[in-house]
């Protein structure tokens, strides 16, 4: 059984928009959302539910996330949810830095979210950039440093993904193969998305 997905994707990937999809419509745990915990920005459809990273309410140093004790690091990660029983979850933008050590973590999978570099960093700047309340993107600094680090969680990404599976165009079908049976139309905004997702190595 699945206790936790790690939702991996660079500012700007839409990999909110998967994350909230998946979790909405394959009963996912979702006693993480509250009010403090939402941002929405015009046609945006607006982030909601827990975020992790450095800087965050919750996973300051999941930015170097190898470094942790796994029980510290799952501790960490449940202390978003008010009810702990369906599977949980989790995104940091900075997990791209540890993705070999979440593979080794029991009963979980990783959801890699890839798109461009430039369409990432032009649709976060157009969905708010460093207008965004939440989650907090402080630690990344200023948009040349934003782009850097957009091209390397892309990048660490992309290496991650072909030394264990491929990328996916993300739509219904593999929606389907992956998730099962849904009555879910994927907008032509996704056309140019490419997504994976990534067995633990323990079960």
């Amino acid at each position: 059984m699945i206790e936790y997905t790690f939702l991996v994707g660079a500012p700007g990937s839409r990999w909110s928009g998967i994350g909230q999809t998946i979790a909405d419509n394959f009963n996912y745990n979702t006693s993480d959302e509250n009010q403090t915990r939402v941002y929405t920005h015009g046609d945006f459809s607006g982030h909601k539910g827990a975020y992790w990273g450095p800087g965050m309410e919750l996973g300051n140093d999941f930015h170097h996330a190898s470094t942790l004790k796994v029980k510290d690091f799952l501790d960490e990660c449940d202390r978003a949810f008010v009810d702990g029983k369906k599977p949980m979850m989790i995104k940091c933008h900075q997990f791209a830095h540890s993705l070999d050590w979440l593979h080794q973590i029991p009963n979980s999978n990783i959801l890699l979210v890839r798109r461009n570099n430039q369409k990432c960093f032009e649709w976060w700047k157009q969905a708010g950039g460093w207008n965004i309340t939440y989650p907090k993107y402080d630690w990344y600094k200023d948009d040349t440093n934003m782009k850097l680090q957009i091209e390397l969680e892309n990048t660490n990404a992309d290496t991650f993904v072909k030394k264990h599976s491929k990328w996916y165009n993300y739509n219904e079908s593999w929606i389907t193969e992956n998730f099962g049976q849904h009555d879910i139309t994927i907008d032509s905004k996704f056309v140019d998305i490419q997504i994976s997702l990534i067995n633990s190595m323990v079960f």
